[in-house]
């Protein structure tokens, strides 16, 4: 066990140490002291029955440093487990003891104020007579013993910084359970105060647990996907109790006394189906990447200029673009192929307005966000940087002009190919007021490392794309009212 909490001898008696990494004089002036009076908390399991009961203190002994000791527990730190590659069963059972633990102290709270346990995994530990109880560090100390090591910072991986109570349980359940059945974090970034780190758990941006663990139990993959992407800003949060106790439904064997392993809980797959899902794995953490990078660089960069001048000349100049645009644009006259090409030639050319004009209701609301990302990006840069030059060069153009090394990001569709969709006989569908066509295409999309869409840094990424377009003819003008993508 790590240096920062250790069994050790006191007086002629065992105790648990918590080591405060601090001489005297620093203690002193730390006024740690004041940190001892808070309780952690013993849950002990036995069966389906659960008892809870507090740990305080005893008192302070200096052991080269600072001490604070109290009552012994003989366990082993969940962290410790988690991230040993020698012990992942033994840490998928400490991760079900836990939860269980969990579990009985927000039943117990109906009874008697507890108060929240620590949720990082160091905070932890598993073990007792019969290795069936979890004590939880106070939180003081958890956070100025055991969180105090750089290393050990590690541990806010697996607690979300808005959620709370169950809610919050269940995310770090799903964030522990996502590193033992994947091998990676689920949250990897750490930077400065974790502000990164952070954001990507707001954003919920990490690696769909299908993607990353293939083959794994559907429900299991659900229930860790469902709890890793819980937003309070979005409102409607799930009941974090159920989510825990869904887990341990799929988690705990029906035997008490029986072992699952890591392999139990994965089926085989077939090598199509391995490198179907690693070349989607591939593209989605591509695209995942350019839009969460963009939707970033929009909102770190509009707040600079949202007091000044420039932000107030692009909102009047977009805002105009926008209504004039919408007045304006028609598909009047247009037959339905013309349509579907001027839409998707319209993402080179960062036309938003006109996509708009090409579809109803929610058609392309994701293709017209894209481009209407990237066109408040060039207003914004154009208005930082002072120039009026763009800073996206259409796909077609660059295809065209030969391809290769250019100082301008690349963005648009080239390879386009527009099919009418045939009924299941052999006749094409005939409808009068609506028209079905197969559109398959080239999507090429800037690399965007980091936040900063430097031009011509690396070449762009390019995206096979099938898609089935539905138009409907209303008051003469064909539109487009659907499209699913085959990605």
């Amino acid at each position: 066990m790590e240096r920062q909490v250790f069994l050790f001898d006191i007086e002629g008696k065992e105790a648990l140490g918590f080591d405060t990494g601090l001489d005297s004089r620093a203690f002193a002036r730390a006024r740690f002291a004041q940190f001892i009076t808070e309780p952690g908390l013993i849950v002990s399991l036995e069966g389906l029955a659960s008892s809870v009961k507090f740990w305080k203190a005893d008192g302070v002994a200096e052991h080269n440093t600072m001490v604070v000791w109290g009552s012994p527990f003989k366990g082993e730190r969940l962290d410790i487990l988690l991230h040993d590659n020698d012990k992942k069963d033994e840490a998928l059972a400490a991760i079900r003891i836990w939860i269980r633990a969990v579990l009985a102290l927000g039943k117990e709270q109906h009874s008697a104020p507890l108060g929240a346990p620590p949720l990082w995994p160091c905070a932890a530990l598993i073990g007792g007579n019969r290795l069936n109880e979890v004590f939880f560090t106070p939180p003081s100390l958890a956070q100025h013993c055991l969180m105090a090591e750089e290393s050990n910072k590690i541990n806010n991986r697996y607690v979300h910084p808005d959620l709370i109570g169950v809610n919050a349980a269940a995310f770090t359940a799903a964030a522990m359970l996502y590193f033992i059945f994947t091998g990676a974090p689920a949250f990897s970034a750490l930077g400065t105060d974790d502000i990164i780190l952070h954001e990507d758990m707001r954003d919920c941006n990490f690696l769909p647990v299908r993607l990353a663990a293939p083959g794994l139990d559907d429900s299991l993959a659900s229930l860790i996907q469902n709890a890793l992407s819980q937003n309070p800003k979005k409102g409607g949060l799930p009941n974090g109790a159920r989510l825990l106790e869904e887990f341990l439904v799929i988690l705990q064997p029906e035997e008490i006394s029986a072992k699952f392993s890591l392999p139990s809980f994965f089926r085989q797959i077939s090598e199509a189906d391995t490198l179907s899902l690693e070349k989607e794995k591939t593209q989605y953490i591509k695209t995942n990447t350019a839009s969460v990078n963009t939707r970033r660089f929009v909102t770190r960069n509009a707040a600079l200029l949202i007091g000044g001048f420039a932000a107030i000349v692009i909102a009047i100049l977009i805002a105009n673009s926008v209504i004039k645009g919408r007045s304006a644009m028609s598909t009047a006259g247009m037959e339905p192929v013309q349509v579907i090409e001027s839409y998707y030639n319209a993402f080179g050319e960062l036309n938003h307005q006109w996509m708009e004009a090409c579809v109803i209701k929610k058609a392309g609301k994701d293709d017209i966000n894209m481009v209407t990302g990237y066109f408040l990006i060039g207003k914004i840069r154009q208005a930082y940087e002072h120039t009026t030059s763009p800073f996206i060069i259409s796909a077609k153009d660059w295809i065209e002009a030969g391809g290769g090394q250019v100082n301008l990001q690349v963005f648009g569709v080239t390879d386009l190919q527009i099919t009418r969709q045939q009924s299941a006989g052999t006749e094409l569908v005939e409808v009068s007021d609506e028209a079905k066509y197969k559109v398959d295409y080239t999507l090429w999309v800037p690399d965007m490392e980091g936040d900063s869409l430097q031009a011509g840094n690396s070449p762009p990424e390019s995206f096979h794309h099938t898609d089935y377009v539905t138009l409907v003819q209303k008051k003469g003008k064909w539109r487009i009212s659907e499209i699913v993508r085959n990605r």
